[in-house]
């Protein structure tokens, strides 16, 4: 089945309004949520744009690459997207530019995500409208109208994974869920798991707190007749979508991130963490799970009382899971290593004071072979690599600038040497 033009496809018939439930609370929490807390916990829940440069005036003077160890730090050309241009650039460890991608259009559509490919394709999301492709020299080879936003992932069989979103009413709100879409080179539509298809499912395996039905329900309660369960305000009576819609859009899941588990040490023992299985982060309830890779079983979740609004995780060598999390609310981020058998934190990085490295709403980290983290602290436009010692090997601050404030990134990826200069050397770049 093609991919229709227009991503219809994406917009499924409105649903039947969900019943009441009443919410449980984990035996830990400390007291009950007040009515203000969860008003904050519901607009925190609303689907607003991702900034695009710093919210506050920053030193222009410190740009490009501003530490580097050449004996430390991983070697490799770093790979990123402009926030406010139709670009890709691809740098040297030194900051220099040795190539970019550039393909704008009238709408001046941004790119959220790209991947170079070994023959130094790109493909990249032009969010909530295409994906599309393009050779070494950015002439186009396709377009696939998909809302895909956040993640590209190509598959060694040439297929693609991304994030896409559908747009519902639920409790008389209108609320995206996320969809995991899978298509081929042709823009053949393989496969869709949609968050709200499976909503059930994901609220047996996971924690609901920070659902929006659990916030809905702890509002209403007092609003609701004991006797005959129906709402006796008129507030209830939206909750409850009896009245007419809310006009904002409301994001459950927000999903950041599918990655394919590796190769590992784990999966020998335990299924959960077979190779070819997608890990994802379910950012607006603090979790990240593991689906299985042909019928997107739920088999792990963890994260709600651990996690503040995360991003990127990823399984490392020794089978552990890095976790980039933000701390929106906790106002510092930090990296952790995750034991997915003992849930376990085997290493975490924290900056010193905590609140030097904080981007609440953008990030990504990557471990190397040789042990360091790359880590990009998106809010801030800056990326650093850091030894298992949390000491910072290379650092990098986006020189692009907009007035006073400094362009964002969303995430910087680093590409290895021998897939990069054979390209070069084939042109004479290098």
């Amino acid at each position: 089945m093609r991919l229709p033009d227009g991503i219809r496809w994406g917009f499924m018939v409105l649903a039947a309004v969900l019943a009441f439930t009443p919410v449980a609370y984990a035996e830990n929490d400390k007291a009950k949520p007040t009515d203000l807390d969860l008003k904050k916990r519901l607009r925190a829940l609303r689907s607003l744009p991702y900034t695009s440069v710093t919210s506050t005036d920053v030193d222009s003077t410190r740009s490009g690459v501003t530490a580097y160890e050449t004996a430390r730090a991983y070697p490799g050309y770093n790979l990123y997207c402009g926030r406010l241009s139709a670009e890709v650039f691809l740098l040297d460890m030194t900051g220099d530019l040795v190539h970019r991608w550039t393909y704008p259009d009238e709408n001046m559509r941004v790119w959220n995500q790209a991947v170079m490919l070994e023959n130094g394709d790109l493909i990249a999301i032009r969010k909530f409208h295409d994906v599309i492709r393009l050779d070494w020299d950015s002439n186009l080879l396709w377009s696939i109208p998909v809302p895909a936003h956040h993640e590209i992932v190509p598959m060694p069989d040439g297929t693609y994974y991304t994030i896409a979103r559908e747009i519902h009413i639920h409790r008389g709100l209108r609320v995206r869920f996320p969809s995991i879409v899978r298509f081929s080179d042709d823009g053949d539509l393989l496969e869709r798991w949609s968050t709200y298809e499976h909503l059930d499912e994901i609220k047996r395996k996971f924690d609901q707190r920070s659902f929006i039905d659990a916030i809905l329900d702890s509002l209403l309660e007092g609003e609701i007749d004991p006797v005959t369960w129906e709402p006796t305000t008129k507030r209830a009576k939206m909750l409850k979508g009896e009245i007419d819609v809310w006009p904002l859009r409301y994001d459950q899941f927000h999903f950041n991130t599918i990655t394919v588990l590796p190769p590992n040490p784990l999966e020998a023992e335990d299924a959960r963490f077979e190779r070819g299985n997608l890990l994802i982060c379910f950012r607006n309830v603090n979790q990240i799970a593991i689906l299985k890779k042909d019928t997107k079983e739920i088999l792990w979740v963890w994260g709600e009382g651990h996690l503040d609004w995360p991003h990127h995780p990823t399984m490392v060598q020794d089978g552990n899971i890095l976790v980039f999390d933000n701390g929106t609310k906790r106002k510092y981020t930090r990296l952790l290593e995750l034991n997915p058998v003992t849930l376990e934190v085997e290493w975490e990085y924290v900056a010193d004071p905590a609140e030097d490295f904080f981007t609440p709403e953008k990030g990504s980290a990557h471990r190397f072979p040789n042990g360091n983290t790359l880590a990009c602290e998106g809010d801030m436009g800056r990326t650093f690599e850091i030894t298992r010692d949390g000491e910072i090997v290379w650092e990098w601050v986006n020189p692009a600038m907009r007035g006073k404030r400094r362009e964002q990134l969303y995430r910087m990826d680093r590409l290895e040497p021998g897939v990069v200069e054979p390209l070069l050397d084939r042109r004479g770049l290098k």
